[in-house]
């Protein structure tokens, strides 16, 4: 990683140096006066001032001095079938490149990378990472259930700060903690829909004395809008939560999750505008199934001494049948399925220690671990609806070491806050290949991989309390591991050199937000990322030999906003809440070992998302969204170029669109709720996946009615 930014990397030190020695001194001096601490016996209330940000200090995490947007789930209109879209309305600039089947998941954010697979946001659930793999494979394919979700906590800029390599923001689900003193509750809902649309979700939960205990449930099936577009998941997960004693608590989360898809297939642009619903790829399937369970504590030793930890175990199996497309007049010979299959059986642990000192001062520190092991193996089959292939292609055993050290501290002096940060992080990737793919001329892979980054970070607020504003600033450095292929992708004919440097990235950001008036809250900021040596392959000259390196640089900066205002902000029963976000962007690539990319645009770089929505609640018996979401045009690879030819090309522009959808839930009996909605209410066809196979059609016009049953 380059080292730059020395007078900042100085500054940071010398500043936490300073503060663990000051620490240690007043450990036995007279407790400090705490802020924004979360108590153990109940779900983190929001944070008082502006309850639409992250907390400042919450289960160890430091995120004051950080833009962060956070979101209750009960405080929006019901979301079915992990409707993503109207699930990610509130969280600002994030960009869903949607496909209709839920094998994985889509996102990008700032025109960081493509939104292939999520592998540039870094998603948790309760702080543990839900990627197939944190580093190797950092793909989603799998999310939690939303009605499951209490809050959404999304940071940006140092959040590679909190969590690990990451130059993209971090989000984190919050799951719902059963409450010790409850009685036995139970919810059970149940939606239908179009195209074969079942989806239904059910929890029971109760207490006794100082154990809170939760069960859910969930189904969803979808037979899709194109042959072979069919989808069905389930998911069954158990919480308990223990309150130890009124300073100790512990939480034991366990859950099991499946899916199975038909994978349509893309198409090229002339094919989508003669006819969007045909199927290219009849015999293409994904299934999914990953296992996981995770136990974390909170224990406050003292009124100063606080410390979290959990440790967790995941295990993901990715098993896929892909066949090349079937396209009229372009048909390849001697078709063949291949059949993939990755597994990943990780465990991992995060220690954080909390220590308030001096007048007003926090420290926090600990250690992070993860460990993974990840055979892979492709077969192939030349008949293409086979359920397994019979002709072995190529294998490897891959494995995932990874250590972090970190510190960070909260300096307080009457209204300014100072927040120094290090992080060190220590990956190895291990690549043993035992089968080699056939046509190959390199040797097998059978090497260590390992990199030591250090991170450096510092952020400021300063609040002026009685016109409810805070300034905040940060800057924070951030990377981008390498991945399994990045080191050994087993298809390519790798040189033996091949052996890229992570690709680093300098975060800043500066920004405004409050409540300036009752009901009334924003967050404006303006931001800059510069994104130094990306990864890419490289023909070797003279030769057919490939290599990732380390080839360029990107300038990502622009403006994001978003408010909100409640109209009926001092009625206790009612809210009509408006609200919206804009993120502008001026994306560039500056330097490449390709001439012609410099000065291009990134890929899913648009110029503007914008969203925007009404939500309307009445005396707990209504819950009313309308929302849209507005996305400009953008391209869909770095060289701002189309790809294929006549009937066959893929235009270069993914076009501009926005999309509205509604939904609504009324409680008619006080155990029994109706609901219904419409998602793309106004029938918009558009498409927002593109890949270099084509374009993916979104989904048209659905409604949907459903009940739900309460019980407590």
């Amino acid at each position: 990683m380059p080292m730059t930014q020395h007078p900042l990397r100085l500054a940071i030190v010398a500043a936490l140096l300073s503060q663990c020695l000051q620490a240690a001194e007043t450990r036995n001096t007279r407790g400090a006066t705490k802020l924004d601490t979360t108590e153990v016996s109940a779900a983190a209330p929001a944070d008082p001032r502006f309850p639409a940000i992250a907390k400042e200090i919450e289960n160890g995490l430091v995120q004051t001095g950080k833009k962060s947007t956070e979101v209750r789930l009960d405080e929006q209109a019901p979301v079915v079938n992990n409707a993503l879209r109207e699930a990610l309305i509130r969280l600002p600039g994030l960009l869903l490149s949607e496909q209709q089947i839920p094998g994985h998941f889509n996102l990008n954010y700032r025109g960081l990378g493509d939104p292939h697979e999520s592998e540039f946001v870094s998603f948790f659930e309760n702080g543990v990472p839900i990627a197939s793999d944190w580093f190797g494979y950092p793909t989603v394919y799998y999310l939690p259930a939303v009605e499951r979700i209490e809050r959404m906590t999304f940071v940006r800029g140092g959040s590679g700060l909190l969590y690990g390599p990451q130059v993209g923001p971090s989000l984190n689900f919050q799951m719902r903690t059963p409450a010790v003193d409850q009685d036995l509750a139970l919810r059970s809902r149940h939606v239908g829909g179009e195209d074969g649309l079942y989806a239904t979700y059910n929890q029971i939960s109760g207490g006794t004395g100082s154990l809170g205990w939760l069960v859910a449930a969930d189904h969803r099936q979808y037979d899709g809008v194109r042959a072979n577009e069919d989808s069905d998941v389930d998911g069954l997960n158990a919480t308990l939560n223990w309150q130890q004693s009124a300073v100790a608590s512990w939480r034991l989360d366990v859950g099991s999750y499946q899916s199975d898809s038909g994978e349509a297939g893309r198409m090229p642009n002339s094919f989508y505008d003669e006819n969007h619903n045909v199927t290219t790829q009849p015999f293409n399937r994904l299934e999914i199934e990953r296992q996981q369970i995770s136990l974390s504590t909170e224990q406050q030793f003292t009124d100063r001494v606080r410390f979290n930890g959990k440790v967790w175990y995941a295990d993901q199996d990715r098993f896929s049948r892909r066949t090349p497309q079937l396209l009229p007049g372009n048909l390849t010979p001697n078709l063949t399925a291949s059949f993939d299959r990755q597994q990943f059986a990780s465990i991992g642990l995060d220690l954080r220690s909390t220590l308030d000192w001096g007048d007003n001062h926090t420290l926090t520190f600990g250690a992070t671990g993860f460990h993974d092991d990840s055979p892979r193996e492709q077969r192939t089959n030349v008949t293409l609806n086979a359920e397994q292939g019979n002709v072995l292609r190529f294998a490897q055993d891959r494995q995932t070491r990874y250590a972090a050290v970190f510190a960070e501290n909260v300096y307080r002096f009457a209204t300014w806050s100072l927040i120094p940060a290090f992080r060190l992080e220590r990956l190895t990737l291990a690549i043993d290949e035992t089968v080699r793919a056939p046509g190959l001329r390199r040797t097998a892979i059978d090497q260590d991989f390992s990199q030591t980054v250090p991170l450096f970070g510092l952020g400021l607020t300063k609040d002026w309390y009685e016109q409810g504003l805070q300034f905040y600033a940060n800057a924070s450095q951030a990377y981008r591991p390498m991945r399994y292929d990045d080191v050994g992708n087993p298809t390519a004919e790798l040189a033996l050199s091949n052996d890229p440097d992570v690709a680093a990235a300098l975060n800043l950001e500066a920004g405004l937000r409050g409540q300036p008036t009752p009901g009334l809250f924003f967050d404006v900021s303006l931001f800059q990322i510069d994104f130094e040596d990306k990864l890419e392959s490289q023909l070797v000259p003279g030769t057919t030999d490939t290599i990732r390196v380390n080839s360029g640089d990107a300038r990502h900066r622009g403006l994001e906003l978003a408010a909100e205002y409640d109209f009926l902000h001092g009625d206790a029963d009612n809210s009509l809440t408006l609200f919206g976000s804009i993120a502008l962007l001026d994306a560039e690539i500056t330097a490449s070992r390709t001439a012609a990319l410099v000065g291009n645009t990134p890929a899913y770089a648009p110029d503007y998302v914008a969203k925007l929505g009404l939500q309307y609640h009445w005396q707990n018996r209504v819950k009313l969204g309308l929302t849209g979401s507005f996305v400009d045009e953008h391209y869909w690879q770095d060289s701002n170029r189309s790809a294929g030819t006549g009937v066959f090309t893929i235009d270069a522009l993914i076009p501009r669109y926005h999309v509205v959808d509604l939904s609504a839930e009324y409680r008619v009996l006080p155990k029994l709720s109706l609901l219904a909605g419409v998602s793309n209410l106004l029938d918009r066809d558009y498409y927002s996946r593109v890949r270099s196979d084509g374009v993916e059609p979104a989904a048209p016009r659905r409604g949907y009615v459903g009940l739900e049953f309460r019980f407590d």
